[in-house]
C-alpha cells in the first residue's frame, strides 16, 4: 500500500503520516486521536501519556512497559493503528 493510501485509510494528509513515520507528530494526527500532540510526541519519545493509555484501555505503567517493549517503529504502528480504527 502506498503512503497516500495507508494516509487515506487513517483520514490524515500523507505528510502528516509521513511526520509520523519520521518520529513526529502534527496536530491532525493528534486532533483525530482526540490527543494533546504534546502527549503522543512523549509517547514516541519514549515516554508514557495517560490519555494514550486510557483511550487504548491500559494504565500509563502498563502503556510504559509497551513503549519500551515495543520501540519507536511499535509506537508509530500502534498510533497509525489507532487512526485506522478512528477513521
Amino acid at each position: 500500500m502506498s503512503l497516500i493510501g495507508l494516509a487515506s485509510k487513517c483520514g490524515v494528509t500523507s505528510s502528516s503520516l509521513q511526520d509520523l513515520i519520521n518520529g513526529n507528530v502534527r496536530v491532525g494526527i493528534s486532533t483525530k486521536l482526540g490527543l494533546t500532540t504534546s502527549s503522543l510526541q512523549t509517547f514516541l519519545n519514549g515516554g508514557t501519556s495517560i490519555g494514550l493509555a486510557s483511550k487504548i484501555g491500559i494504565t500509563s505503567s502498563s502503556l510504559q512497559l509497551l513503549r519500551n517493549q515495543i520501540g519507536q517503529e511499535g509506537a508509530v504502528g500502534l498510533i497509525i493503528g489507532l487512526l485506522i480504527k478512528e477513521n
